[in-house]
């Protein structure tokens, strides 16, 4: 998968230029599910449009062409994957992640590793595609002819926060947008089943 996105780096990041009312849609919704306090790291930064926007200054990717996009941004890159983060335990204040988890087959792994370096109270905010929306429905029915998603694996809300909860994280809060792919600006609403970006914020107990 890293290779795909290493040959197509130039254009994920084009989509996003030419698609600004959908980027920023996104952006609000993980906006709003940040704690303003919190210090974060992206996992899987790619070329670092989020982490930029966001005030993310540090994150982890393994494709080389998208980290040097996000180097650019002046996000600190540190090569790695989310199966196994460079990161001690109970170090971090918070992970975004944001569309990861479908190109990752043992989400359990991700998800316990993301437990792992979190300190106790910290936020673990999780963007995906909601395979049960409608348009996340589309989107598993022509995945074969995409470049990105081939060989992704979407998941439903319900399945993501079962996943959350067996690896010992509690639910806090979750959100969603980008109910149709016209490039207009797209409300954030909360709960999931809607929107095909959908986001789920958790969190390790004290």
């Amino acid at each position: 998968m890293s290779t795909v996105f290493d040959k197509h780096a130039n254009e994920y990041d084009t989509w996003f230029a030419i698609n600004d009312q959908l980027y920023d849609s996104e952006y609000e919704a993980l906006k709003s599910m940040l704690d303003a306090d919190k210090k974060y790291v992206e996992v899987g930064v790619g070329t670092g449009l989020f982490a930029y926007r966001l005030g993310i200054s540090e994150g982890v990717e393994p494709c080389d062409d998208m980290a040097k996009f996000a180097t650019k941004r002046g996000i600190k890159v540190h090569k790695g994957v989310a199966e196994n983060l460079p990161y001690a335990d109970s170090s971090l204040e918070g992970i975004v992640m944001i569309t990861v988890d479908c190109f990752v087959k043992d989400i359990m792994s991700v998800f316990c590793e993301a437990y792992r370096v979190l300190k106790p109270g910290a936020s673990y905010v999780v963007a995906f595609i909601d395979r049960e929306s409608p348009l996340g429905e589309c989107y598993e029915a022509n995945k074969e002819n995409d470049v990105y998603y081939k060989d992704a694996t979407f998941r439903s809300a319900q399945e993501m926060k079962s996943y959350l909860e067996d690896a010992k994280f509690s639910i806090v809060d979750s959100c969603q947008t980008v109910y149709t792919l016209d490039n207009t600006k797209q409300s954030t609403k909360k709960g999931n089943g809607d929107g095909v970006f959908a986001i789920i914020k958790a969190k390790k107990e004290i």
